[in-house]
């Protein structure tokens, strides 16, 4: 990164070195930070610093202190970080740094940003980019048995789902019992007379939920019976008090391209299925 930093700045500093032969074109003083840093993540009741530098073209024989601003453009709440108010390149140098630290006080889990301006307070100096940093707030899992258990809803669209239950099947996949009951039943008319469960796929790295098209439950309708399968997808969240499933999915008939859902969704709020679901 701090090649990448000095290679920018040798090339604006050639821009005042061009030749000519009867004209004198003095070395461009630059101040500027460092390119922008990859997403920085916080782990839950946990703090991260990093490392900020500011580079410039002249190396001076004393101190250059410059002001660090905030910009307008962050989005990070001013309690989870700490960020100095100046910065310092020192003599006989030309890289300044300072440590800024972002700690998990009303951080959420959507993706955060922090820009940084420089403030050069009259040196005469051309003054370089902002530099921006994305924050996310990670909440790990130990295992997949940490999203074993009974979930309740706590938000549902449409009004149609239930309560559900998981078993681990492995260290990657739960086995799901339960969900999209009342939907068959109180959308659909129907009656479950067999199956329930189907097998949803855990990312415990990214936190992503998957629900390959599978069997799910067969149902009774005037004496016929009649398969469906579920399929879709989600994320587990581990940043609240209690661990987390939203999920959104739909039911299909066998060979069919749309589910139900989808395909009736003049008659629901939304056109697709799930919602959120807090762990008992």
């Amino acid at each position: 990164m701090k090649k990448i930093a000095y290679i920018f700045l040798i090339f604006f500093s050639l821009i005042g070195l061009q030749n000519c032969e009867d004209t004198y074109a003095p070395s461009l003083d630059y101040v500027t930070f460092e390119v922008d840093q990859p997403l920085v993540t916080v782990l839950k009741n946990g703090s991260t610093t990093i490392d900020v530098h500011v580079y410039s073209t002249k190396v001076m024989s004393s101190d250059r202190t410059f002001n660090i601003v905030v910009s307008g453009d962050t989005t990070l709440d001013p309690a989870s970080y700490s960020v100095p108010s100046t910065v310092t390149i020192p003599a006989n140098s030309n890289d300044g740094m300072i440590e800024v630290t972002f700690s998990d006080n009303n951080l959420g889990e959507d993706i955060e940003l922090l820009a940084l301006d420089l403030d050069l307070a009259g040196d005469s100096a051309f003054n370089g980019s902002s530099f921006n940093v994305e924050i996310q707030k990670k909440c790990p899992l130990s295992g997949i048995n940490d999203l074993v258990g009974s979930y309740s809803v706590t938000t549902d669209p449409n009004g149609y789902e239930n309560s559900f239950t998981t078993t681990a099947d492995g260290s990657s996949s739960l086995v799901v019992d339960g969900l999209a009951q009342d939907f068959i039943v109180g959308f659909w008319g129907e009656t479950v007379v067999s199956g329930g469960t189907f097998t949803m796929n855990v990312d415990l790295e990214t936190g992503a939920l998957t629900i390959p098209r599978q069997y799910i439950y067969t149902t009774n309708y005037g004496g016929d019976l009649y398969d469906y399968e579920i399929a879709g997808s989600g994320t587990w969240g581990n940043c609240g008090s209690k661990p987390t499933l939203t999920i959104k999915y739909d039911i299909y008939y066998p060979g069919d391209a749309d589910g139900l859902a989808k395909t009736y969704k003049s008659y629901l709020s939304v056109g697709y299925l799930g919602g959120t679901f807090t762990i008992d």
